[in-house]
């Protein structure tokens, strides 16, 4: 067997240098410290045993695992990859999950796709990264389709004056000095030490604490400027979030672990020489709950990113407004701008209009990204979020984005491959200066709009229901589900006129009639639970809507492309008043699919959505239908209403009365003899009645009014 030469160089060199140990007891000693995620420590504890007792393909594993860990994506690769493939089609999943992690972060997105699928088929049901596989699964498939930010010039590590093997993050330019860029970073030297996840030091198996440092732009490049002084710095966690009065506050957290501890103001011209350490932030976020990422507009908006009740998942971006020298309750930014995902790191732009923010989103290209979106005063919501592109962004995680004064230049932090160490600082250079960012807007803040908007209470309201997406009927009320109930129960609230269409896509994994049927019984689900919170079953409907309108495609280029499903397994909910115009907007929002997969069928359902339409009504059940006729049929849906127990079966889905009448007639000689044209109008059945008095406004209701 042909010996690569990265384990050939075991032989011929040696191991890093270390004290001659029996291979069992080095191989103690690394998986000990493996678990610890010491990687450093484990790293040459593994080469060591590698070299005496060479050819344990774990223990190769677990090598390109540490190199991995360390940034050193072409070790780890080398290393994963000789083990891959040496490995049976099922092996270890904890190989296939290191070597597509690998091939991801160094953008190899159709090999790492092809990886995490083996993983799929090789790990248990119950394993913990499955539902993590998938999402990666769909982050490759974004990274593939990625495009570059065409008004960056260039990103630059900041180097190894600013960047060393430790950990550098949240960069924060200086507002009084030109040139000067403030960060955090744990790494030797950091007046902490290395302390557990307790807090307690811990000089074997800890992490370094983080101190506050500086940096200054150099016409030759960064230069290392030191820490901040021992009055800031401590032996515990310091990580600088913001400043605040034009820069004569320093806003940052301090605690004995990175995710407790409190949230300080340190003054530049106001010190209390007998205090042992500047006053806490009295302000409405809890750094003891982990809520951080504080970003200060104009010392009158706080944005900062916590785990709330009432968030959609994971980390959300809220927002603070000081009213009479008081901070106001919180207020989530919305479904819009938050996700099922973790969204942190907030920063807005001086137009008051421009939010940028990390996320790790599925339409991130692997873990966390930049993302940017722009309030629209005309919905009185943020436009749909957009991924900031290359290279700001990368398959690792890519956050703390900050924009200089000027517009010429940004900063972020990455842990992408082949760095210095974990984070590091890099710089963004941009063609021409981005001067509809950095001028203010009039008027100059987006949390003026509501309330500058239309008159009082008279104006109209605006309501965005992101889609539901889900894997089974166990997902379906989680909490960012309810979430979106609550906003569905709100607008119902605000439109006393309006109805609720709940509309169910499946992905068409079994066979039709089932599919249609499990449909209609997880629209049951959702409606029953707003039923509980005091909707009115009368105002709502629902619809089994099938397979038939996917957002993604589930083929591409003749190759399955099963990432599609995740797309197309969704609820809408569309707020509407038939024939009338609501007092407001309410908006569906999909998760967006990549462009080379889109499918043109969810805006055709749109289409059949708006306006008159009609289905013919062919069955009315109160159990499955399982009937051949339906695979003969274009397209089939069931409506129900909640607590009745019937479903009504339609064929069809016409935009004129001739159609449908034509179609019907079919369907009694196929054997359907109830079979009857029904009128629907914005996705909403209407009686013979109903249909008499929207004549005038539809004129092809009179063929169904003679009929």
């Amino acid at each position: 067997m042909r010996i690569p030469l990265f384990i050939l160089s075991f032989f011929l060199f040696g191991a890093h240098a270390l004290p001659a140990q029996r291979p069992a007891a080095l191989r103690r000693a690394a998986d000990k410290a493996f678990e610890a995620q010491s990687w450093e420590a484990a790293l040459p504890l593994y080469e060591q045993f590698q070299q005496a007792q060479p050819g344990d393909l774990q223990v190769l594993t677990r090598i390109g695992i540490c190199h991995f860990e360390l940034g050193r994506g072409e070790k780890s690769a080398e290393y994963l990859g000789y083990v891959f493939n040496r490995t049976p089609e099922k092996g270890a999943p904890e190989l296939y999950y290191a070597y597509a992690r690998t091939l991801h972060h160094r953008a190899e997105f159709l090999k790492a796709a092809n990886v995490y699928k083996q993983f799929l088929r090789a790990a248990p049901p119950g394993h913990p990264l499955r539902a993590n596989v998938r999402d990666n699964l769909r982050r490759c498939l974004s990274g593939e389709n990625a495009r570059a930010n065409e008004a960056v010039a260039l990103l630059e590590n900041l180097g190894d004056a600013v960047n060393t093997p430790g950990d550098e993050f949240a960069p924060l330019p200086s507002l009084q000095h030109p040139g000067r860029l403030y960060y955090s970073a744990a790494r030797p030297g950091c007046q902490g030490g290395k302390r557990n996840d307790q807090g307690y030091e811990d000089e074997a198996n800890g992490r370094w604490c983080s101190d506050i440092f500086f940096a200054e732009r150099k016409p030759t490049g960064y230069a290392q400027g030191g820490a901040l002084s021992p009055l800031i710095n401590s032996a515990r966690h310091e990580m600088a979030l913001d400043f605040g009065r034009n820069g004569q506050i320093l806003y940052y957290f301090r605690g004995f672990t990175p995710f407790d501890g409190e949230i300080l103001a340190d003054t530049a011209t106001q010190k209390d020489e007998y205090a042992l350490q500047p006053p806490a932030f009295d302000g409405p976020v809890r750094g003891e709950n982990g809520e951080t990422s504080l970003f200060f507009f104009n010392d009158q908006l706080l944005l900062f990113a916590a785990n709330r009740p009432g968030g959609y998942g994971g980390l959300d971006i809220w927002s603070a407004r000081l009213v009479n020298g008081a901070w106001s309750e919180p207020q989530n930014l919305g479904p819009v701008v938050n996700s099922a995902y973790d969204d942190t790191a907030p920063f807005l732009a001086p137009d008051g209009r421009t939010l940028f923010f990390s996320s790790n989103r599925l339409e991130s290209i692997g873990g966390l990204d930049v993302f940017q979106t722009v309030y629209d005063d005309a919905r009185m919501d943020w436009q749909p979020p957009v991924n900031y592109g290359l290279p700001v962004n990368s398959p690792a995680d890519d956050a703390g984005f900050r924009l200089s004064a000027e517009g010429k230049y940004a900063w972020l932090a990455s842990d992408r491959l082949d760095g210095y160490g974990k984070r590091d600082l890099y710089a963004i250079y941009y063609l021409s200066p981005q001067t509809d960012l950095i001028t203010p807007s009039n008027p100059p803040l987006f949390a003026d709009v509501p309330a500058r908007a239309g008159n009082g209470g008279d104006r109209p309201r605006a309501f965005v229901l992101p889609a539901l997406y889900y894997t089974d009927e166990k997902d379906l009320l989680r909490a960012e589900n309810r979430a979106v109930l609550e906003q569905v129960q709100q607008a119902l609230t605000t439109f006393p006129n309006a109805k609720l269409l709940l509309s169910v896509h499946t992905d068409g994994a079994v066979p039709l009639a089932f599919d249609l049927y499990y449909g209609i019984k997880k629209s049951e689900i959702l409606a029953d639970a707003l039923v509980k919170a005091g909707v009115p079953a009368a105002r709502i409907v629902l619809r089994s809507a099938g397979p038939y309108f996917p957002a993604s495609r589930t083929v591409v280029g003749a190759e399955p492309y099963p990432a599609g499903d995740a797309y197309n397994r969704r609820i809408e909910l569309r707020i509407v008043a038939p024939g009338e115009t609501l007092p407001g907007s309410v908006l569906l929002e999909r998760r967006p699919t990549p462009e080379a997969v889109t499918s043109g069928r969810a805006q055709e359902f749109d289409t059949w959505m708006t306006g008159l339409a009609y289905g013919v009504r062919f069955a009315d059940t109160r159990q499955i239908l399982d009937s051949p006729a339906l695979d003969l049929l274009d397209i089939v849906q069931i409506e129900s209403v909640p607590g009745s127990g019937a479903y009504t079966y339609l064929a069809g889905w016409k935009k004129n009365y001739t159609e449908a009448a034509r179609l019907a007639d079919e369907l009694r000689k196929a054997g359907f003899p109830e079979a009857k044209v029904a009128p629907i109008l914005d996705g909403i059945p209407i009686a013979k009645a109903e249909a008499v008095r929207l004549v005038k406004k539809y004129p092809d209701l009179a063929g169904y009014i003679r009929s």
